[in-house]
């Protein structure tokens, strides 16, 4: 049983008996599907109060709309900063006084969600080369498109602060229990498209271990 309670680009809830196992194995397949993020930043002016680090880990965070691209891996340019089939570059560059977000890169319509970067003062400067590569969510966090996870439906009813613990230690004997999936979206791609690829990675993973076994 699969039912609808509530669907939004951003978020979709769900109601379903399936067991405990797979809906574990469809929440960690989110980590798998391949989600387009900066990798690497090229620093040419910065006189703003943050250090180049943080400035590359602000951006490196910031929710990119997922691209068909390839896993550099996969690809066979062998260039380190990629090429057309992998990787996607975007550019900055402001002079203060002004607060710089995230859809001050270009091109613009790549970025989702306008997000605070740094400040800058007057005749500061900020410039640089963002470098975005396709990755995946084991690799590291800013790859995750965003996250699935479920909770019991009478878990839910409940208002005890046990619940966890106790859905924890009975999770065996709980698998046919009903329980509320919620899927979220970071922003690169729908609450419905990180479902429905979750699914297709499970799927992949499944018939290639089958290979294997045979």
């Amino acid at each position: 049983m699969i039912k609808l309670i509530n669907k939004s680009e951003e978020k979709i809830e769900i109601k379903t008996d399936i067991n405990f196992s797979l809906a574990n194995a469809i929440r960690r397949s989110t980590n798998y599907i391949p989600t387009l993020a900066v990798d690497t930043l090229e620093i040419s002016k910065n006189d703003s109060a943050l250090y180049d680090e943080i400035i590359a880990h602000r951006v490196g965070l910031i929710p990119l709309k997922n691209a068909k691209l390839k896993l550099p891996e996969e690809c066979g340019c062998e260039k380190e900063e990629g090429c057309g089939k992998c990787a996607v570059k975007f550019k900055l560059s402001l002079q203060g006084p002004c607060t710089v977000y995230s859809t001050d890169l270009n091109p613009k319509s790549e970025i989702p969600y306008k997000m605070p970067i740094t400040l800058l003062g007057k005749d500061q400067e900020l410039e640089f080369v963002a470098n975005a590569k396709m990755g995946l969510g084991n690799q590291h966090a800013k790859f995750s498109p965003g996250m699935i996870y479920y909770r019991y439906s009478e878990d839910l009813e409940k208002e005890d602060d046990d619940s966890f613990k106790k859905m924890s230690e009975n999770s065996k004997k709980d698998e046919n229990k009903e329980m509320i999936m919620f899927i979220e979206s970071w922003g690169q791609m729908s609450a419905k498209e990180i479902f429905i690829e979750s699914i297709e990675v499970l799927d992949k993973e499944i018939k290639s271990l089958i290979k294997k076994i045979k």
